[in-house]
């Protein structure tokens, strides 16, 4: 048995450059719970092959299987003959499963023979001192015996040393290797040619499992169905008499549900052997702009169009155009457009108003149901949509009894499910377009309106959030745990079709650490159960002191620490309220006040698929459902967790790992103390070279700098020795970005943290400043951005193509070169990449890198093979994993980090904003006049905004050159006889303020200047003509507006500023003592005093009053200056 002594402990871990970074490196987007589920690449024989790195290829994995069972059951003719072709196709996936699976077997047990040959029997004595370096107790006492020997070890065990004991290990590796270099290097060529096999198995398995579960889940759709739809054949018609009737031709066309167009079709057959003198025809919205032709021809020979969940512009603008001779139009949770042109028998929604709506009797009933606020409108309404038919059969009249009959086929539909659907349209034509005597089909069969579920309890719906959290305190998976508590708002639609993502999305909550509190609601709900039947801790708290009334929460509301709603569109209101955005925003801003926690917007796509959120972002209408509208109420980091492959639903499980994780960030910044939150805090220096380190537009960076670190210290944070008080941070702001700007100094930079740490903070030191810079190794970059080697399908999901492990590298690669060997942007003489900045307590302030690309940064979100340069991408990477900041803050207007190259809009997990930001909460410090851009930092770059006002305006005005033109021009305008006496005089004082070029002598002239002798020379009423261009152009140049200064945040414009402002805002419509009135902040009533005092009836004016006027202005605005 070889003895081997290893002096010292040489074997330091790469990461010991960067302090109090894990051992363990992180992934971009690794989740929270759990281990991962393998994944990955080709094998033979299969229906599909993995697509890696190919963005152009317009076909995932899943779709092809789908897509080619599909086929198979298209090709095949009878039942059975398909059923065959899905039991073949799974039969064949399990065999390769079970293949792939005992391969991986044997190969490990390859793996654990080579690992125990090289290393088992090596004794290893380490020095004493070697225990010095431990990172805890227990290794520092296994560190101390002085004699370690490895009887037996295999691939898990030699893992486990890894990561419990890293000098060890690295102290087995250097004895193997130094016992037989030859039999060092044969062994390394071959464990890593097995684990490339492992791998590849690994991949190759993930995929197999994927697919055969997709397999069984479509064998298990079509048993379902075969279940719900018996053999037509064998159905008896419901009409038995032999009396002609004639074709009944429906056409249905739905938007936002064309999930359910498999149901839909499912009921067309249905009808078809029930009642074969009903022809329904099935469309999505989708086809009105695929086959328009085919929807036209169907709509020209309809007795009824019906429609649901149709809003976008061009599909409703079209309808619109096609109803005019269909007899019956029922549309239903539409756009009010087109759910103005419903009509059944003597009841219609008339959009011109000429309809009186229903009689008065109806409108009484209607004014029973609600609580009688306005947005509690539509509540109300669901509640009379249910029962109203009972109530209407007692009131008389034909309107009464068409309306009941609309209101009996919204209950059918709003129920769901074939039966429903089957009779819905079975009493449709019974009772209103071609009665055949058949028998009244039985009522709806009802789901609940509300409620809770949990895929632990299938089938089960709890009637309130808190009888779900009672049942969940007793068996859920995350009880006693003191996991964060998640309102999750979903669409009742989708639970009472059995949509396949909502028991996924509930589970993978879970597993990522959250308790979600699942609420399915019909959409125009949702505010009410969020005010009503959930509440916070804050609001509790209010509640309790009295600052604000219970009103209508429960007693009995659950509390949560976070609301994610997967439905988008207004929260009060819903799909229903999207002709009127905004319009209820207050009152949601209101409800979601009193809460206090983060409310987000995440959901699957229902208008776009899979391919065109990858290939071209988020667009049109669904943007507006998801993001536009939404944001009027507050929403913050919108998350797209999937979209439609066809006309199904499917999850991105790694987007819903990315809004777990900034859930969780929010959740825990609450939670933290305030102490100690650590925070890091991004100034921007672009252009580079020209001293603009520390600033932004509008703001007066260093001394809004000071005022925010005041107001951190007076609310708690941790900020070391600095003094307290306004007035103690005096200088400070200006202190701090001179020694930002010395650490942008070329060879303090080139010697990396040392040269950061020798430069010291300068002047700032003398508040407690710090200078903080770490290092990034090239290897430490790769593993930041690179994916977890198992991720496949099940994270991924069915996107339109799957990227490899070292995507992001690669690419970055291949813009910027080999990271080994990368000199460039900010990298160090020894090639780590320097990431500098300065501390103060728990805040570290940088200043954010230069983009290295030149132009409009707005390029990159074109340009998506561009890529962020190492550097850039390290510091980002640095804040989140090893500093771990609690929260990031963008200080001013503006960053680059949203511009950076990925999906325009919705992002994806290779979006190089989503990869850089994370889970970081990002507080963005903006302009407020420029919502453009900031809407650009809050979708892309996760930014919650804090608007900043601008600074105050006032009128140039006009100095002494201009002014002495101007009372010339005033001169010549009252007495043009003048004019020859003062033409030298004009000329000389244009060319001495140099307006020649903009306003010339001749407007299409040479460009020439005019002299003062040349000037006596022009005809009188040439020249006069150019005096008046003269005249009202220093009209324009006086009373322009400009920015006075910089804003400095949380300060109020001085009076002297403020009264500029209204001067300038106003301008004479305004007095003076108004102005002073308000300036002063006297009051409303103040001021409605000075306005009466001051208004007379305007005289008739003349040359010199108006000039007199001006010079009384021009002196206020001097005196104000």
């Amino acid at each position: 048995m070889a003895t081997h002594h290893v002096a010292g402990s040489s074997a330091s871990h790469s990461w010991a450059r960067v302090p109090g970074r894990r051992q363990t490196p992180l992934r971009p987007n690794a989740p929270r719970g759990g281990p991962h589920r393998p994944q990955a690449p080709q094998y033979r024989n299969s229906h599909v092959a993995r697509v890696i790195d190919k963005p152009d290829v317009k076909q995932s994995s899943a779709e092809a299987f789908i897509a080619s069972v599909e086929q198979s059951l298209k090709d095949a003719a009878p039942e059975q003959e398909a059923a065959s072709v899905v039991a073949a196709s799974t039969a064949e996936l399990q065999q390769q499963v079970t293949a792939i699976e005992q391969q991986l077997a044997d190969l490990q047990q390859q793996i654990d023979a080579r690992i125990n040959a090289t290393f088992s029997n090596i004794r290893i004595t380490l020095p004493a001192e070697a225990a010095a370096g431990a990172s805890d107790e227990r290794q520092r006492q296994q560190l101390q015996q002085q004699e370690h020997t490895f009887a037996d070890i295999d691939d898990a065990a030699f893992a486990a040393l890894g990561r419990t004991n890293p000098l060890l290990l690295m102290a087995l590796l250097e004895a193997a290797q130094s016992a037989d270099k030859a039999s060092w290097q044969a062994f390394q060529s071959d464990l890593q040619t097995l684990k490339l096999k492992r791998q590849r198995l690994s991949s190759q398995l993930a995929d197999a499992r994927s697919l055969l579960d997709i397999a069984l889940r479509a064998e298990g759709k079509r048993q379902g169905l075969a279940a719900v739809r018996p053999d037509e054949q064998a159905i008896t018609p419901l009409r038995t008499s032999t009396t002609p009737t004639r074709t009944v031709r429906i056409v249905l066309i739905c938007g936002f549900e064309s999930f359910n167009v498999a149901l839909y079709n499912s009921a067309a057959r249905r009808l078809a052997a029930l009642a074969p003198h009903i022809q329904l025809r099935v469309f999505s919205d989708r086809d009105i702009a695929t086959r328009r032709g085919e929807v036209a021809a169907a709509l020209a020979g309809a007795d009824c169009l019906f429609g649901s969940l149709l809003f976008d512009y061009d599909t409703v603008e079209w309808l619109r155009g096609q109803l005019a001779a269909v007899p019956v139009v029922l549309v239903f949770e539409s756009a009010l457009e087109l759910m103005g042109q419903t009509r059944i028998g003597s009841f219609t929604m008339d959009p011109s108003g000429k309809s009186k709506g229903p009689p008065p009797a109806v409108k009484k009933v209607l004014s029973l149901f609600g609580s009688g606020r306005e947005e509690d409108r539509l509540t109300g309404y669901l509640s009379f949509l249910k029962i109203g038919p009972q109530l209407l059969k007692f009131i008389p009249g034909k309107k009464a009894k068409d309306l009941r009959s609309w209101l009996t086929v919204y209950g059918y539909w709003n129920q769901g499910g074939l039966s429903n659907v089957v009779s819905m349209f079975l009493y449709l034509t019974e009772q209103h377009l071609a009665p055949a005597g058949l028998s009244i089909p039985p009522p709806p069969q009802e789901t609940p309106q509300t409620g809770c579920l949990h895929p632990a309890q299938p089938g089960r719906y709890w009637t309130s959030p808190a009888e779900y959290m009672a049942w969940y305190a007793r068996e859920g998976p995350l009880r006693g745990t003191g996991a964060p508590v998640v309102g999750l708002l979903l669409y009742r639609k989708h639970v009472i079709t059995d949509q396949p993502y909502i028991q996924q999305l509930i589970s993978q909550m879970e597993a990522e650490g959250l308790i979600p509190v699942p609420v399915f609601i019909n959409g125009v709900e949702a505010h009410t159960v969020v005010r009503d039947q959930l509440t916070s801790e804050y609001e509790q708290s209010l509640i309790a002191s009295g600052e604000l009334p219970r009103g209508s929460l429960r007693k009995d509301a659950v509390k949560v620490d976070a609301l994610v709603s997967t439905i988008g569109f207004p929260l009060v209101g819903g799909p229903a309220g999207t002709m009127e955005g905004g319009r209820q925003a207050e009152v949601a801003k209101s409800i979601l006040s009193s809460m206090n926690v983060p409310y987000v917007v995440a959901a699957p796509l229902l208008i776009q698929d899979m391919a065109s959120w990858a290939e071209q972002g988020i667009q049109g209408l669904q943007s507006v459902v998801l993001y536009s509208l939404p944001e009027l109420d507050g929403a913050i980091d919108t998350v797209p967790l999937g979209g439609l492959v066809g006309d199904d639903i499917f999850l991105v499980p790694e987007r819903v790992t990315r809004l777990s994780s900034r859930v969780h960030k929010w959740v825990s910044l609450r939670r933290k103390p305030t102490s100690d939150r650590k925070l890091a805090l991004m100034l921007y220096g672009f252009p580079p070279g020209v001293g603009a380190t520390g600033t932004a537009a509008l703001l007066n960076v260093p001394k809004s700098l000071e005022q925010l670190l005041a107001a951190m210290q007076e609310a708690g944070y941790h900020l070391g020795p600095l003094p307290s008080g306004h007035d103690a941070l005096e200088g400070l702001g200006e202190a701090i970005l001179k020694t930002l700007k010395a650490q942008e100094e070329p060879r303090t930079f080139s010697r990396g943290a040392a040269g950061i740490t020798a430069l010291g903070a300068g002047e700032a030191e003398q508040w407690g400043v710090q200078p903080a810079a770490a290092e990034v190794t090239p290897q430490q970059l790769r593993e930041l951005l690179t994916f977890p080697a198992e991720w496949g399908p099940t994270e991924w999901g069915p996107i339109p193509y799957l990227p490899s492990e070292d995507f992001l590298v690669k690419r970055m690669e291949a813009q910027w070169g080999d990271l080994n060997s990368y000199r460039g942007i900010n990298s160090t003489m020894s090639g780590t990449l320097l990431v500098p900045g300065v501390q103060v307590g728990n805040l570290w302030i940088g200043v954010q890198p230069l983009l290295g690309v030149e132009g409009d940064p707005m390029r990159l979100l074109f340009e998506r093979d561009l890529t962020p340069h190492p550097q850039y991408a390290a510091t980002y990477k640095w804040l989140q994993e090893v500093y771990q900041a609690d929260a990031l803050l963008h200080f001013g207007m503006h960053g680059t980090v949203e511009w950076l190259p990925g999906a325009p809009l919705g992002n994806t997990g290779i979006s190089w904003s989503d990869v850089l930001l994370g889970a970081l909460p990002n507080v963005y410090l903006y302009a407020a006049n420029n919502p453009s851009e900031s809407i650009i930092a809050k979708r892309r770059g996760y930014g919650t905004i804090v608007s900043h006002n601008v600074p105050p305006y006032g009128r140039a005005g006009l100095y002494k050159q201009l002014s002495s033109l101007r009372d010339l021009l005033a001169d010549v305008r009252s007495d043009p006889t003048s004019v020859s006496s003062l033409k030298e005089a004009i000329a000389g004082n244009v060319q001495a303020a140099g307006l020649q070029a903009d306003c010339p002598l001749v407007e299409e002239g040479d460009g020439r200047e005019l002299s003062a002798e040349e000037a006596s020379q022009v005809p009188d009423e040439e020249f006069l003509a150019w005096c008046e261009r003269l005249f009202l152009y220093l009209q324009t140049l006086e009373n322009r507006l400009f920015s006075e200064g910089l804003h400095v945040l949380g300060a109020s414009p001085s009076q002297s500023q403020l009264a500029a402002y209204l001067s300038a805002y106003y301008g004479d419509a305004l007095p003076p003592a108004a102005v002073d009135v308000l300036a002063e902040g006297r009051g409303v009533e103040a001021a409605r005093s000075a306005l009466e005092a001051a208004y007379q009836m305007p005289a008739a004016s003349h040359p010199e009053s108006a000039t007199q006027q001006r010079q009384q202005q021009q002196q206020r605005q001097q005196q104000q200056h």
